[in-house]
């Protein structure tokens, strides 16, 4: 019974998006407001505020394009600080070669970071841009929109006129490539990271840190997180492809994925202060294959 009640959710959640497709497209340009942020609403909403770790729901999306055909994938919540889901499946192979496509065909650029002419924190990096709806936008990039922005935002979120998403970033990672750590914020307040080719590598090294509060500024958790490793702090989301797999099946500050899955994370506090949770601060690691992944953003403007 409350299998079928997940489920008739979230095709309920998949039809109701298209309001805040329509409009992501010119979220840049939203007027920035006062931010007046109650508490309860940057974080997720029901049924994901009240999982607890190592606990599961199982969903669906609709195929955009067939209405006959549906993924099936599951939510788990992996992370209570900051809020980090894993959505295991949430991409076929299929798809995961169709955004490589995308990539590839569009031409990839040196990447880049927020700070325009940064090419030293992310390292041997290539990037393409896709956009998130419009026209000129992929049905595929667009439906992962509208199958994922209702599941992870608040209704009150999704009600302000200056909430969004930006365009679908794609990275491929070289040999030795990593992002150093960093925090998404900037009105960012939800990130969706899509593992194309199954190689992880995003570490959170103060995932549910019980050792004493973490810093409120980038120096100090810059600092913290100095000697800290992936695998013994925080939590590492790792491929599935290594071969010490089965040795770390039991290590609780290790996740692994595989191609198709995606990871949901909240960037900003959510008691009303409007501002970031430091806890959310990751990186890339240095990749020893190719690594393939996506990025969404999505924003609340008024918190820039």
């Amino acid at each position: 019974m409350m299998s079928t009640r997940r489920h008739i959710l979230c095709v309920w959640l998949f039809i109701n998006s298209s309001i805040f497709i329509k409009r992501a497209a010119a979220f840049s340009t939203a007027a920035k407001q006062q931010a007046v942020i109650p508490s309860g609403i940057l974080g997720p909403p029901e049924p994901l505020q009240s999982l607890q770790v190592g606990q599961t729901l199982n969903a669906f999306r609709l195929v955009v394009d067939d209405d006959d055909d549906r993924v099936d994938f599951s939510i788990e919540r992996v992370a209570n600080s900051p809020h980090i889901f894993l959505l295991r499946n949430f991409l076929t192979s299929s798809e995961c070669n169709q955004i490589q496509a995308l990539a590839e065909e569009g031409g990839m650029k040196t990447a880049e970071t927020v700070t325009k002419g940064d090419t030293s924190s992310r390292k041997n990096c290539s990037v393409a841009w896709i956009p998130s709806s419009g026209p000129d936008g992929s049905s595929l990039v667009s439906g992962l929109v509208a199958s994922t922005v209702n599941i992870f935002l608040s209704d009150v979120v999704k009600s302000r006129p200056s909430a969004g998403v930006e365009n679908m970033q794609i990275l491929k990672y070289g040999v030795g490539g990593e992002f150093v750590h960093h925090q998404d914020g900037d009105a960012r307040v939800l990130t969706v990271i899509y593992y194309i080719n199954g190689v992880g590598g995003t570490w959170f090294p103060l995932a549910d840190r019980n050792d004493g509060e973490i810093p409120k500024n980038k120096a100090g958790v810059l600092e913290l997180v100095e000697n800290l490793e992936p695998g013994k702090h925080g939590i590492f989301l790792k491929g599935d492809s290594s071969n010490s797999a089965q040795e770390e099946n039991n290590n609780k500050h290790t996740v692994f994925v595989n191609k198709g899955d995606a990871v949901a994370f909240y960037n900003y506090r959510d008691e009303g202060s409007a501002q970031l949770d430091w806890a959310a601060l990751h990186c890339g690691s240095p990749t020893d294959e190719t690594k393939w992944i996506a990025n969404h953003w999505y924003r609340l403007n008024e918190l820039a």
